[in-house]
């Protein structure tokens, strides 16, 4: 099953992919070999976003890609960022100018998976 890429929280993101899939926590457990209750901890928000080494276990026992969680598309987004400072001026300028778009044109608010 192939999921939309999500815009919510990772405990959020990973509560509904869990729903969606009909897992319960022990079945992604056996799957990624993270104990339950770390990924109680991160649904709760008792544990933070986890790194991306611990992120990609756990998609890929959702059987998802790790783009699936906002997070870690962030950490990519950042990373191009840093690799290209012009990029990132550009945008801080047009951010602080007040002149980035507020509201996306209908036909890019669709993530590259058509979700």
């Amino acid at each position: 099953m192939s999921l939309p890429w999500s815009t919510r929280p990772f405990g959020d993101a990973l509560r509904d992919a869990l729903e969606a899939q009909g897992m319960s926590f022990r079945d992604l457990e056996s799957r990624c070999l993270v104990p339950v209750g770390n990924l109680h901890d991160h649904v709760s928000g008792k544990r933070g976003v986890p790194g991306d080494d611990l992120m990609a276990r756990i998609a890929g026992g959702l059987r998802v890609e790790p783009d699936h969680f906002r997070e870690w598309r962030l950490r990519r987004l950042e990373e191009a960022l840093i690799a290209d400072p012009e990029m990132e001026l550009w945008l801080s300028r047009r951010r602080l100018a007040g002149t980035l778009p507020t509201v996306r044109p209908a036909a890019r608010r669709r993530a590259p998976d058509g979700g």
